[in-house]
């Protein structure tokens, strides 16, 4: 063979910095859903606040502290593709694997979405 590397060892090395990815974002994702989950808590406590006529401190804490999971949802995803996109650089420096466009155009949904829910949070609720 003329190729110096083994060509298996690079596609399991690169697959396994996809599903790397993958998980990065996986739990960036599952930290959103935590943060809709407190921020529509605090809507709930704004609904039960009005029909007791009892003011709840709560229910302002959990829409902040819903945003801030937002955000650090996205942080999760903005780390973890640049720490996957170097180590794709390691695995294999001369090229970048095919498919990774699709990845980070992924992981950039992720990061977006996050920063518009936490924005929507803030602003709306």
């Amino acid at each position: 063979m003329t190729d110096e590397k083994d060509p298996p060892a690079v596609l399991q090395a690169r697959l396994a910095n996809e599903r790397t990815l993958l998980a990065w974002l996986r739990t960036a994702v599952a930290l959103m859903g935590f943060g809709l989950m407190v921020a529509r808590l605090g809507v709930f406590l704004d609904t039960l606040a009005m029909t007791s006529h009892e003011h709840l401190r709560a229910a302002g804490q959990s829409r902040w502290t819903g945003a801030a999971l937002l955000i650090t949802g996205s942080t999760v995803a903005i780390i973890g593709s640049h720490r996957v996109r170097a180590y794709a650089r390691v695995i294999d420096p001369k090229s970048s694997p095919p498919g990774d466009r699709g990845l980070y155009f992924t992981a950039a949904l992720v990061i977006l979405l996050g920063v518009g829910l936490a924005t929507f949070v803030v602003v709306m609720y």
